[in-house]
C-alpha cells in the first residue's frame, strides 16, 4: 500500500499549513571563537539536509518557508514510523530530511524537535519526550560507520560543560573527513529552559534560544 493510500485510509485531513515556521537559530560563528554561554545549553549536530515540518498523522511535509514539499514519497518508510507516534502526542515534528545533497542516509528523517500543540515545555522536557519515542542516531558519537537509509532518528544531545562542546565539534569534523562528505555542518546549541518558538510572523525570524556554529562561516 502506498504512502498516499495510507493517508486516505486514515481519513485524517491534511492541515492547510503548519502551526509555526521552524525554529531558526542565530549565527554564532565558529565554536572555537564563541564566548561562553550563560545558563544550561545543549548541542546537537547540524546535518546537511533539508528542513521539514511533518504532520505525523498524514505524513504531509512543509519546508522552512511554509510550502508543501513534493518529496514525501521519498521518505515513505520514515513517515510510516512517525505516524503511530501521533497517538503519543507527537503530532508535529520539526525534522531534517536527508536527501539529494549527498548519498548518506537518504530517505531518513532526523527529528530535531517536537512542536507541542499546547503548553510550553522546555527543550529538556521535549528531549525527554522524544527520547522515549525515537531511536538516537549513533554516527555522531562514532558508534556507527555510516547513517542508515530510510530510517527515523533523534540527534544526540550533548550538554555544554567542561570540554564536551569542543570535543564534540572536533569529532563531527573528523567523521566528515572519514566519510569524505560534509554530512555534518557544525552544531546547533539550544538553551535548556527554552520553549519551542511558535511563530507565524516570518520565515526569517531568528530564535535567540538556538545558536548555530558552522564549520565554515
Amino acid at each position: 500500500m502506498s504512502h498516499q493510500s495510507l493517508i486516505n485510509a486514515k481519513s485524517v485531513p491534511i492541515p492547510t499549513r503548519p502551526p509555526t515556521f521552524p525554529a531558526r537559530p542565530i549565527r554564532g560563528g565558529k565554536l572555537e571563537l564563541a564566548p561562553k554561554k550563560s545558563g544550561i545549553w545543549f548541542a546537537e549536530p547540524k546535518y546537511n539536509g533539508w528542513r521539514a515540518l511533518v504532520h505525523t498523522p498524514t505524513g504531509a511535509m512543509w519546508n522552512r518557508h511554509g510550502q508543501r514539499l513534493t518529496i514525501e514519497r521519498e521518505f515513505e518508510s520514515a513517515l510510516d514510523r512517525l505516524r503511530p507516534l501521533a497517538e503519543s502526542g507527537l503530532v508535529w515534528a520539526d525534522c531534517e530530511s536527508l536527501e539529494r545533497r549527498h548519498q548518506i542516509g537518504r530517505g531518513s528523517l532526523v527529528v530535531l524537535d517536537w512542536i507541542p500543540e499546547s503548553g510550553s515545555p522546555t527543550y529538556e522536557e521535549r528531549r525527554k519526550f522524544l527520547a522515549a519515542l525515537v531511536e538516537t542516531e549513533c554516527l555522531s558519537t562514532g558508534e556507527w560507520q555510516s547513517f542508515p537509509e530510510n530510517g527515523l532518528f533523534l540527534p544526540p544531545s550533548v550538554r555544554d560543560e567542561g570540554n564536551a562542546m569542543p570535543d564534540f565539534y572536533a569529532d563531527l569534523k573528523a567523521i566528515n573527513r572519514r566519510l569524505r562528505c560534509d554530512f555534518f555542518e557544525g552544531v546547533v546549541m539550544k538553551r535548556g529552559n527554552a520553549p519551542y518558538p511558535v511563530q507565524l510572523r516570518s520565515d526569517t525570524e531568528e530564535c535567540r534560544a538556538a545558536i548555530k556554529h558552522r564549520f565554515v562561516n
